[in-house]
């Protein structure tokens, strides 16, 4: 099939000589650049994509990595770019192998496999950062890789995550901050490595603080706790599904982490779909069931449900005026984000004359505080 006219004229006979023979290193790139855009933005025949083919293999051959690597740069997200040539592009010098790896759709997961199996940690952590990752490259990344390439995974929303990738990031990493706070973030993580992350947390805390002069380890340990106690109510998120709720309050039950002291958190933030949750399995009744008597807007169910979820008298108080304030609230407010329904909720419990504990005192003025500027937008 001979080649047409068009693409050649497209290219340019002094681009496409300029790219081939210049005099040096950086002409010959910037031919490459101009070339390497007009394939990637060009509908091309078979008869083109061809001489385009063979173009593009006497480029990478060339001696010089600035030459290579315009190649590289200019077509790392293109269908264009022929899979052999990929291939040889993704092997060659982390400066021309992370464009492509980062980016290229051409490329298939035993191309990215074979990279992860050479440990090589620029190219692993670039191939974290693709669009989309499976769910066995993701695991390889994090057996193959670093900290920094698995911190990039945990961070990159279109990776696929298994439950054994999860929990081997969590037995590998769980000292790493960075990591932490990616893993936290996401809502596909399993909620039992997340209990998992937030207890190491607390843990590595509690260390810390007792190395301060004048630290005893009873208030180190009143802080890791309170700290823990707090991360496990804020990383509920608002839009997980309900046996993600209830899947993360029955890890924090099997631990014995399940406790009036959180559930009561939880209430002051107006997290009733978490809060109904995990009574249900303090009460030891179903969802449905715990929900009726909480939700009945009399007071008598929520005193019953919180009686038989074992709270002491004053946690029944407290736990039934929660209830009170969120269901006027929610009756009076059908409008509100949940950030300005949680400040209307904050208001009316810090007006009330109750015997609010330390730590759910201390969330509601950071509610307040976080929120302070929502009243001038209301």
């Amino acid at each position: 099939m001979a080649v047409s006219p068009s693409i050649i004229d497209r290219l340019g006979r002094g681009t496409i000589r300029q790219a081939l023979k210049g005099e040096t290193a950086e002409r010959r790139a910037n031919a490459v650049q101009k070339i390497g855009r007009d394939i990637r933005d060009a509908s091309l025949s078979e008869p083109d994509l061809a001489f385009a083919t063979t173009l593009m293999d006497r480029i990478c051959k060339d001696v010089s990595d600035l030459v290579r690597r315009a190649l590289a740069v200019t077509l790392r997200s293109s269908p264009h770019l022929p899979p052999h040539l990929a291939r040889q592009l993704i092997a060659d010098i982390d400066s021309i192998a992370v464009p492509i790896l980062s980016s290229s759709p051409v490329l298939t997961d035993a191309d990215l496999r074979s990279v992860l199996k050479s440990k090589a940690a620029e190219k692993v952590r670039a191939i974290a950062q693709r669009k989309t990752l499976s769910l066995h490259i993701s695991h390889a990344i994090v057996s193959f890789g670093d900290s920094a390439a698995t911190a990039r995974l945990a961070a990159n929303d279109g990776a696929l995550i298994s439950p054994e990738t999860a929990e081997l990031i969590g037995t590998l990493h769980s000292d790493n901050d960075l990591i932490r706070e990616a893993v936290l973030s996401r809502e596909d993580f399993p909620p039992q490595v997340i209990a998992k992350l937030i207890d190491q947390s607390a843990a590595k805390v509690d260390a810390n603080l007792k190395t301060y002069p004048g630290m005893s380890d009873q208030r180190a340990g009143l802080v890791s706790r309170d700290m823990a106690e707090r991360a496990r109510s804020y990383v509920i998120g608002e839009s997980w599904p309900q046996d993600r709720l209830r899947d993360y309050a029955r890890s924090l039950d099997r631990a014995g982490k399940l406790t009036p002291r959180l559930v009561l958190r939880a209430a002051g933030r107006g997290d009733m779909r978490f809060v109904l949750t995990a009574m249900s399995l303090l009460a030891q009744q179903t969802l449905e069931k715990t929900s009726v008597l909480v939700l009945a807007g009399n007071g008598i169910g929520a005193k019953a449900a919180a009686i038989r979820a074992r709270f002491d008298v004053g946690q029944v108080a407290l736990f039934t005026a929660c209830v009170d304030v969120w269901l006027a609230v929610e009756r009076e407010n059908t409008a509100l984000s949940r950030a300005q329904f949680q400040r209307k909720i904050a208001e009316r419990l810090i007006s009330l004359e109750l015997d609010l504990t330390d730590e759910m005192e201390s969330d509601l003025l950071d509610l307040l505080d976080s929120n302070a500027g929502l009243r001038l937008v209301a």
